[in-house]
């Protein structure tokens, strides 16, 4: 009979930092840890297949136990398959399997450990009376590292207060004229979204969207988009509040959400960490700040006229408080803060 133990918790983090957070010596220390005076820690970790992670932990200098993990298996962010080997104060030892997956859920993961081939229900149950403590550590260090993120609004907009030209659609995302809003961007020579990086300072303001964890986008604005793709860039998770039945996901990346924009900020800032949210689209936009959830703006002020199309605003009434403004060829790039 297999003696297996199952753990499992849900972490308000995206897959690849509760991943990386686990294999760092430090959230190890955490993991291993207790709140008892003089406790010890001491863990060294060679990341590759066939590589050894040793961990060193006890009451005291002189009462260590020790588990020697060889990594069989690595799939980041998704899955650590180890062989290991656990010895005891006595000097026993006896040797496990163990499996850690880490899968997107709710705008988080889901980490499940299976710790199996336990040689008697005794160390089995051992084992099961240290990990509640062991998960809670892990879980708080993570979630004071990575402390919860700012949504910004990253919009072109022309003098007028529109975001496309008229006759926006499907076969036409920016309307017709409206392509001249992204002219200050690059020309796409490279390869994917960094093509589109332009010189100077509107570089960096670039790289401050490419540096966002999540992007949270309107149902419109994404069609019109054609879902990118499934991936709007790096693979960070895509966030799409909609109404009623929504359609089957471009990737894995992509996660509709049907209980209101609130819900879907809230998955969205989890699954970024530390990161930013992306926002983009007018009525979403618009719709976050009705629900008091939009931190900031990012305005890509573009000097042309269109005279018709979308506008970004409709009758919101709110302060806004200036906190950045960038020259730069063919645009002005202003940040705003929405006043609490």
């Amino acid at each position: 009979m297999r003696l297996d133990l199952r753990f499992e918790r849900l972490i308000a983090a995206p897959p690849e930092r509760v991943f990386d957070a686990f294999t760092d010596p430090e959230g190890q220390r955490e993991f291993y840890g207790t709140d008892a005076a003089g406790w010890v820690v001491d863990s060294r970790c060679d990341l590759r297949v066939g590589g050894v992670w040793s961990i060193w932990f006890g009451p005291a200098r002189d009462r260590l136990y020790h588990h020697r993990h060889v990594f069989e298996a690595i799939e980041r962010p998704h899955r650590i398959l180890i062989a290991s080997t656990e010895t005891r104060l006595d000097g026993s030892s006896f040797e496990t399997t163990l499996e850690f997956t880490f899968e997107p859920r709710d705008g988080g993961t889901l980490m499940t450990m299976v710790h199996a081939g336990f040689p008697s229900e005794a160390l089995r149950d051992e084992h099961t009376r240290g990990l509640p403590n062991a998960f809670d550590r892990f879980t708080r260090t993570l979630g004071e590292r990575n402390p919860m993120s700012t949504s910004v609004l990253y919009m072109s907009m022309s003098l007028d207060w529109f975001i496309t030209g008229p006759d926006d659609g499907v076969d036409q995302g920016l309307g017709a004229g409206g392509e001249r809003l992204h002219d200050w961007l690059g020309d796409n020579r490279g390869e994917g979204p960094s093509g589109f990086r332009p010189a100077g300072p509107s570089g960096d303001v670039f790289d401050e969207v490419m540096a966002t964890g999540a992007v949270l986008v309107g149902r419109r604005t994404f069609d019109h988009a054609g879902h990118w793709g499934g991936d709007h860039h790096d693979g960070v998770p895509i966030f799409v509040p909609t109404r009623g039945e929504p359609p089957e996901p471009d990737s894995e990346l992509v996660h509709y959400v049907t209980d209101g924009v609130e819900s879907a900020m809230r998955q969205a800032k989890q699954a970024a960490g530390d990161a930013n949210v992306l926002v983009h689209g007018a009525s979403l936009a618009q719709s976050c700040l009705r629900a008091g959830v939009l931190d900031e703006l990012e305005i890509h002020l573009i000097p042309i006229l269109l005279g018709d199309g979308r506008r970004l605003f409709g009758d919101e009434q709110l302060a806004l408080e200036l906190t950045r403004v960038i020259a730069a060829p063919g645009v002005t790039h202003l940040r705003y803060r929405v006043a609490s």
